[in-house]
């Protein structure tokens, strides 16, 4: 208690300062009388290990969680029966919601269909044609906690029913591009950059090709102007015994 009534000394009066009188705040007030007239002020100050009082601690250290949390997680189902699927993509946005679990997104992908064929046996006739849709729904998961998370999961994967495929991932972005709407020009322009790029690329190549080439004729010439001398000492005597030669038939 000393050091805080020394912190608040700059604060206070001489005469206050003599005549303040700490308490603690579990005391009870209201036992407190006075029969004087001129009656002491009463400063009460709480218990720093009980509320912090006074003393100042940034609120960052108080905002930390005890047990670490997963920022974002993404939970894909997939399946082949639309009604199925819609109500397994409820039944977790409710699970989550009963849990205290974010839910930024939940979100419904379009869905794919392909074309399936059976053939008769022993040729190459159709006998019989399916066309099925594959639906997708991607639901996101925010700060879940790591003792909550277990249970999340535990009763995801229990409920899941059957053909639908589940997958529990961090959130990829792979899986939004179909939001987006490709801009045609966008595109194009894109690829005439690249052009360009590859146009320079070569340029720079068949530059730097010509660069080498003359490197090394300068090095060639560089060698026959340092041998020439040798050259033409050794070609000499053969030319006088070529002349001897042709005399010697004359």
């Amino acid at each position: 208690m000393n050091t805080i009534l020394s912190r608040l000394k700059p604060f206070l009066s001489s005469y206050t300062y003599q005549s303040v009188r700490f308490l603690r705040s579990n005391n009870i007030i209201q036992n407190i009388k006075s029969n004087n007239e001129n009656t002491q002020t009463i400063c009460i100050i709480p218990d720093p290990i009980v509320n912090r009082g006074i003393i100042y601690e940034p609120p960052y250290l108080f905002e930390t969680d005890l047990y670490p949390n997963y920022q974002l997680l993404s939970v894909s189902i997939r399946g082949y029966d639309y009604v199925v699927l819609e109500g397994y993509f409820r039944y977790i946005q409710k699970l989550a919601k009963s849990l205290d679990i974010k839910v930024p997104e939940a979100v419904a992908i379009p869905a794919k269909s392909s074309r399936v064929t059976i053939l008769k046996p022993r040729s190459t006739q159709i006998d019989v044609e399916h066309h099925l849709n594959l639906y997708h729904r991607i639901v996101k998961f925010a700060k879940v906690k790591a003792t909550i998370a277990p249970i999340l999961f535990e009763c995801i994967r229990l409920n899941i029913p059957e053909g639908v495929e589940l997958k529990i991932d961090i959130p990829n972005i792979a899986d939004d591009e179909f939001r987006y709407v490709p801009d045609v020009e966008l595109k194009q322009l894109q690829s005439e950059l690249h052009a360009i790029d590859h146009e320079k690329e070569e340029t720079q190549k068949a530059k730097e090709a010509k660069r080498v080439l003359k490197q090394k004729e300068k090095a060639q010439a560089m060698l026959l102007s340092i041998l020439s001398p040798f050259n033409d000492e050794t070609i000499s005597p053969t030319s006088d015994d070529s002349s001897d030669k042709d005399d010697k038939t004359k």
